[in-house]
C-alpha cells in the first residue's frame, strides 16, 4: 500500500528531515554525524527510529558503503522540498507580523476587472497601502497562462482549468438570453444573435446549452469583442445576446434564464494562486479578502 505523503510529513519532524537530507548529502554516517554535531551512534539510533515510524527501510542491506534503498532515495529527494517549505513558512509568518510591503501582480478576466474588481481593489489598497498592485486584464485563458509562467502571482478567471494548487470560487452568476422585446426561446435559431467573444470555457458552456436545445445553428448577425458594444446593439433592437448577470443590465431589457434540464447555466469566477510562494506576504492578504465572498 502506498504511503500518503501528508501522513508521512505529519509523522516526521524538522529534525528528521534534516537528518535524512544530510545523510543523503554525505552518503556517510560519520561525516553526516559531524555535520549535524552529534555522535555516530546517536545518528544511527535516530535513523532506526525514522524507519520504525514510517515502516520502511532506508538503506540497502549487504551493500558496500551506505546505499539508499528505493524508499530511502524517494524520502531523501523529498526532504529538501519539505525543508524549503518550512523555511518559507517561517519567513512568511515573520513578514505578516508587520505592515505588508511589495508588489502584487494580478491577472484578471476583462469583465471582472471592469465590473467587480474596482470596488474590491479600492478597499484592498486602503487596508494595505504598502502593497502596490500591478494589474493586467484579458481573456481568462491568457491570465491562466500568465499564472503558469509566473508572470502574475494571482489569476482571476472564468474557469479553474484543473489548477492543482490554491483556488477559491469567488463569484457565481446566471446566464440569460437578453433582448429589447420578449422572445420565444423556441424561435431563437431564426432570430439575429449579437455574439460576443466570451473566451474558450464560457463559449463551450453556451455551445453545450445550444446544442442540447436546438438542432439548427444560431443565426449570428454580428460578432463583437466588447460587452458594451453587445449591449448597445441589443438595446437598439438589433438582435438578442447571451450574457451573464455578471454585469449591470439595463432595466428595459428582457431576460430569460438559460437552463439545461431545469438547471440554470452558471458563470463561475475563480481566484487561482500558488500555495507556496516567496511573495506570500503580498498574495495572502489579497486571497483572504475573498474568504467570505459569494
Amino acid at each position: 500500500m502506498e504511503e500518503d505523503p501528508l501522513a508521512i510529513e505529519s509523522t516526521m519532524n524538522e529534525k528528521d528531515w534534516l537528518i535524512i537530507r544530510t545523510v543523503w548529502q554525505y552518503k556517510n554516517i560519520t561525516r553526516a554525524a559531524e555535520a549535524l554535531f552529534t555522535s555516530q551512534p546517536a545518528l544511527s539510533y535516530r535513523l532506526r527510529q525514522i524507519e520504525r515510524k514510517l515502516a520502511i527501510q532506508l538503506f540497502e542491506e549487504g551493500g558496500r558503503g551506505l546505499t539508499f534503498s528505493a524508499q530511502g532515495r524517494y524520502l531523501a529527494q523529498h526532504a529538501q522540498s519539505v525543508l524549503d517549505e518550512l523555511q518559507l513558512l517561517r519567513t512568511t509568518l515573520q513578514s505578516l507580523n508587520g505592515p505588508q510591503r511589495g508588489e502584487l501582480r494580478i491577472g484578471v478576466s476583462s469583465n471582472f476587472a471592469a465590473y467587480r474588481l474596482p470596488e474590491l481593489l479600492a478597499g484592498f489598497s486602503q487596508q494595505h497601502p504598502g502593497i502596490n498592485v500591478n494589474l493586467v486584464s484579458g481573456l481568462s485563458e491568457e491570465m491562466f497562462q500568465k499564472l503558469q509562467r509566473g508572470e502574475v502571482h494571482l489569476a482571476i478567471t472564468k474557469d479553474d482549468y484543473g489548477w492543482k494548487e490554491g483556488k477559491r470560487l469567488i463569484d457565481e452568476d446566471d446566464y440569460y438570453v437578453i433582448s429589447r422585446e420578449p422572445v420565444d426561446l423556441a424561435l431563437l435559431p431564426h432570430l439575429p444573435q449579437i455574439k460576443i467573444n466570451h473566451g474558450g470555457h464560457i463559449t463551450t458552456l453556451i455551445e453545450r446549452w445550444w446544442n442540447t436545445s436546438y438542432s439548427l445553428a444560431p443565426r449570428v448577425a454580428m460578432s463583437v469583442d466588447k460587452l458594451e458594444v453587445c449591449l448597445a446593439m441589443v438595446e437598439r433592437g438589433l438582435g438578442y445576446a447571451i450574457v451573464s448577470s455578471y454585469q449591470p443590465l439595463a432595466p428595459t431589457l428582457f431576460r430569460t434564464p438559460v437552463a439545461v434540464g431545469g438547471e440554470v447555466v452558471k458563470s463561475r469566477t475563480w481566484l487561482l494562486y500558488r500555495h507556496a510562494s516567496t511573495d506570500a506576504a503580498v498574495t495572502l492578504p489579497f486571497v483572504e479578502m475573498f474568504r467570505d465572498r459569494r
